[in-house]
């Protein structure tokens, strides 16, 4: 390891073990505005505040409540900010409205990453946060032996849809461990592909179990969409997975769609250039000053794929981010130790 790297590997762990404060958020100066074409928004259905998820197709292990999976970068996720409420104003980078659909669709996909911290199996008990999803099946739920990589499966047939979700992580011990941000070749990418060691170990204890079950469920349920949702460390995991179903199922941007919340950096630039070459559907939103979105650093050969979706302050400002690491989005703020719960991702009411 180089000095320069050492160094950098010292100041993000002294990052990580500092008390938390109250980092008071100055708006970055803006850049020249990006020019860009705007991508599609999403639709979902509308929520109920009465209706509760109904009992499993195939009971599994029992989840228990809010532990973390291994590998985790998810510092203090149970750690509450400030009351978020997502502004409706939301823009582009250039300054251009973006539809209130998109910021409900979000909101959706943030409040289904919250259940995967909930306990439950063959019932769902987890108060508010399973209202919302009206006709909802929970099909499998895994905790994995080797790296507790948790989360859920289910499907909701008045949608069509096809929900694969992954916990995050907040052990500070498997945290710094992570800090080693050791490389695995990326094998099916062919272009020097490399992605980090914990994420591609997390990623095949759970493989079988969720490849198998998702392939099971798209060929019983044909013109069914399959999402991809993951928070902190499950968001490496669900884009991992993603790109397995690419290539081993055929699924595509037709078919599938990714939505991931306070997901780090999973591999090299090399890695980065083969998810955007997909085509595929990728939402990855970053909630103000989090850390776990900045590591491992750029400094250690690793870069995110596009596209970045960045809720900007506490008054829940959101802004669509044109280019890959842009530099006018989370890039230009000094992350610290405040990992947020999915929770927060959600809606105002749900903490």
């Amino acid at each position: 390891m180089t000095p320069l790297k050492l160094l950098a590997l010292i100041v993000t762990v002294l990052l990580a073990v500092q008390p938390i404060t109250a980092i008071p958020h100055k708006k970055p100066s803006r850049q020249k505005p990006h020019k860009e074409n705007k991508p599609k928004s999403s639709t979902t259905s509308k929520s109920s505040t009465n209706s509760s998820i109904l009992t499993g197709e195939h009971p599994t292990q029992k989840l228990s409540e809010d532990v973390p999976q291994a590998h985790g970068l998810a510092l203090n996720w149970t750690t509450s900010v400030s009351t978020l409420t997502i502004n409706r104003n939301a823009r582009f980078n250039d300054g251009v409205a973006v539809l209130t659909s998109t910021v409900n669709t979000i909101q959706f996909f943030g409040r289904l990453a919250a259940v995967a911290y909930c306990d439950f199996v063959n019932t769902f008990t987890c108060g508010s946060y399973c209202n919302g999803f009206p006709g909802t099946v929970i099909v499998k739920t895994f905790n994995t032996p080797k790296t507790s990589t948790i989360g859920y499966i289910a499907r909701n047939d008045g949608s069509k849809a096809i929900y694969v979700t992954y916990r995050g992580s907040s052990n500070l011990v498997n945290f710094i461990y992570d800090l080693q941000f050791s490389f695995d070749d990326y094998s099916p990418a062919k272009n020097g592909a490399r992605v980090h060691s914990g994420f591609l170990a997390s990623y095949r204890d759970a493989r079988d179990i969720v490849y198998n079950t998702v392939v099971d469920q798209m060929a019983k349920h044909p013109g069914y969409t399959l999402y991809m949702i993951g928070h902190s460390l499950g968001s490496a995991v669900a884009v991992l997975q993603t790109l397995d179903f690419y290539n081993n199922a055929g699924y595509n941007n037709r078919n599938m769609i990714i939505y991931t919340f306070g997901q780090p950096r999973i591999g090299n630039p090399a890695f980065a250039s083969y998810v955007d070459s997909l085509g595929l559907s990728f939402h990855r939103t970053i909630n103000q000053n989090d850390i776990v979105p900045h590591v491992p650093p750029m400094l250690f050969g690793y870069k995110h794929h596009t596209s970045e979706t960045w809720i900007e302050d506490s008054q829940g400002d959101v802004v669509l981010c044109s280019t890959v690491e842009d530099s006018s989005c989370s890039n230009s703020v000094i992350p610290w130790t405040t990992s947020p719960s999915p929770k927060i991702f959600a809606e105002p009411d749900l903490r």
